[in-house]
């Protein structure tokens, strides 16, 4: 059995060039997402709900200012139509969400939240435990920092999803 590297041993294999610190912090990007993933479907467990379906209604909810389009979630995820789809329907069967018909275009269905998942907002909103717990190796200062950067490479991957969503369609 192997024994897990050190930081600094990490730090040291990883940080002989530009690149190779790339590429190191690439995968370690992936690899937190997948065990923060983990982590949160634990914590949501109790509450009948996954993760995936948490971050939808969190963006149905406060990230429109009128009950969005299954397509404009879609955009908003970085996903399909169809996965949207998937997971409202199943919140629906469950009682976090309604899906409407659009008043104007009845082929657009309007995603909604219920009460039931308001109310699971209100009582999630009191636990910042497991939020904080994510972060507490880390100095009000880092936090600070980490955000600026973090802030820095979405705004970068934001910019290349665009292009690589434009060229998607065009032929070499």
């Amino acid at each position: 059995m192997t024994r897990k590297a050190s930081a600094e041993e990490v730090k040291e294999a990883y940080a002989s060039s530009r690149l190779d610190m790339a590429r190191f912090i690439l995968v370690v990007f992936f690899l937190v997402g997948q065990r923060w993933r983990y982590i949160i479907e634990k914590e949501l467990e109790p509450d009948g709900i996954t993760a995936k379906q948490w971050l939808m209604a969190i963006v149905v909810a406060s990230g429109f200012k009128s009950p969005p389009s299954i397509q404009e979630v879609a955009d908003a995820l970085i996903t399909t139509h169809q996965n949207v789809k998937q997971i409202a329907a199943s919140m629906e069967r469950r009682g976090f969400m309604s899906l409407e018909r659009d008043e104007k275009n009845r082929r657009i269905i309007r995603l909604k939240v219920t009460g039931r998942c308001l109310a699971l907002f209100k009582k999630r909103e009191e636990d910042t435990r497991a939020i904080l717990r994510l972060f507490k190796n880390l100095t009000n200062e880092e936090i600070s920092t980490l955000f600026g950067i973090i802030a820095k490479i979405d705004r970068q991957a934001g910019i290349l999803y665009g292009h690589a969503k434009n060229a998607r369609g065009k032929k070499p």
